[in-house]
């Protein structure tokens, strides 16, 4: 208990937040109140959370302890389907139809086994919370328990604790279980490992990138590794096609339209001296335009159709659903911006990022949106980068992140 006293009074001495202004609702000391009461437990669901990550489409321990400590604060909520994922009921806001705000953190974790020495390493060996997503459920949980027990605020709000984010899949199933109906907007949070502790970055427009995964299945004909001349060798098939992908779809187009093609993985063959029957390949489209997406697309299947003919092979290409691209609505992100500038000041809030070739299904709701980027890094110590082995935050930025998202909902227009 004294090292969350630690916490709590080391974070304030090193971030001290502005004060609200007056002319802010009544409910604004009340959330302020409840913030103070619930930071000790930040780095406790955080902790949790890290040490028991689980992979998307298995996230059920994950949700049973958002679940539990949500019923524990008497929070009206509904599991998700197959009990993955949670959306707590709309609150109404203080005011006639006021606008409703969703705030959104993703559960899952990564298939990485975590090299860290922390006491709160993962316990699940071969899966990590490599990507943050334990941080954006504690600050998401304790936001919600903040606001709640804060109500009524000016603005109707509710909480989205979605899986499969990583998948790429979780948001649309969210949004097919009516997670964002009668919902106005949707705001969310990404740790970025660059940036320090106490700063924020929200930038209107495109943040994310269009994607879309692909498999192409070569199938030859196998043999002898001496006699070469009567197979069909997918190895040698393979190879050609992925130096054709990489060199074709840059050459075919605009070069003012970025386009990321990159064969993530090759598997094929069993020993050296055999030749196989075939070889997988998987990979990922990347850009900031369907069109140049789709164009990459219409290249790669080309690209196949042409090889195979020329090495007599079978060469299939299957392509996943096109992951849309994240835009940060202009209204939103101001509203976004305004609210962090007054609690953050100036200096501590960064704008005009450069998009990111990284995926985010965050794209998928429907609704008028921003994705805000949340400092975790600590002064002096090396950035630790995100989807690797030994990524991790200063838990400073828990506590930043709950008090930006309830004065976002606090100072929202017409609020």
């Amino acid at each position: 208990m004294k090292s969350l006293w630690i916490f709590k009074k080391t974070y304030n001495q090193a971030f001290p937040i502005t004060k609200l202004s007056s002319d802010l609702h009544s409910s604004a000391q009340r959330v302020t109140t409840q913030i103070d009461r619930v930071a000790s437990q930040l780095p406790v669901f955080r902790r949790q959370l890290h040490q028991h990550p689980e992979l998307s489409g298995e996230e059920f321990e994950t949700t049973a302890y958002l679940a539990k400590q949500l019923a524990a604060a008497k929070i009206s909520f509904r599991l998700g389907a197959g009990k993955r994922g949670i959306v707590t009921d709309i609150v109404p806001g203080s005011e006639k139809n006021a606008p409703v705000i969703a705030l959104r953190a993703d559960i899952d974790a990564l298939p990485i086994t975590e090299t860290n020495t922390v006491a709160y390493r993962s316990k699940n060996i071969g899966v990590m919370h490599a990507c943050g997503h334990d941080v954006h459920s504690a600050i998401l949980l304790g936001a919600t328990l903040a606001l709640h027990r804060s109500s009524p605020l000016p603005v109707a709000w509710r909480s989205i604790f979605q899986p499969a984010e990583e998948t790429g899949c979780g948001a649309s199933e969210m949004v097919a279980q009516g997670a964002v109906k009668g919902v106005d907007a949707i705001l969310a949070f990404h740790v970025d490992p660059n940036l320090p502790v106490g700063c924020v970055s929200i930038t209107p427009g495109p943040q994310s990138a269009f994607c879309q995964d692909f498999v192409i299945e070569v199938r030859g004909k196998g043999g002898h590794g001496a006699r070469p001349h009567t197979t069909i060798d997918p190895i040698a098939v393979a190879a050609q096609l992925v130096t054709l992908i990489y060199s074709a779809v840059p050459r075919q187009t605009d070069a003012r339209d970025p386009v990321v093609v990159t064969i993530g993985m090759i598997q094929g063959g069993q020993a050296p001296n055999i030749i196989p029957d075939a070889v997988v390949l998987k990979g990922t489209i990347r850009s900031f335009d369907q069109t140049v997406s789709d164009h990459a697309r219409q290249t790669i299947e080309r690209l196949c159709a042409g090889t195979a003919r020329s090495f007599r092979s079978k060469i299939s290409p299957v392509f996943d659903r096109l992951l849309r691209g994240g835009v940060n609505n202009p209204t939103v992100t101001e509203n976004c911006l305004k609210a962090a500038r007054n609690l953050l000041g100036e200096n501590r809030v960064k704008t005009g990022r450069r998009p990111s070739m990284g995926a985010e299904d965050f794209a998928d709701y429907p609704l008028r949106a921003c994705m805000m980027l949340l400092g975790v890094k600590s002064p002096g110590k090396k950035i630790t980068p995100l989807h690797t082995s030994t990524f991790d935050i200063d838990e400073k930025a828990l506590l930043v992140g709950v008090r930006l998202f309830t004065r976002i909902l606090q100072e929202w227009p017409g609020s």
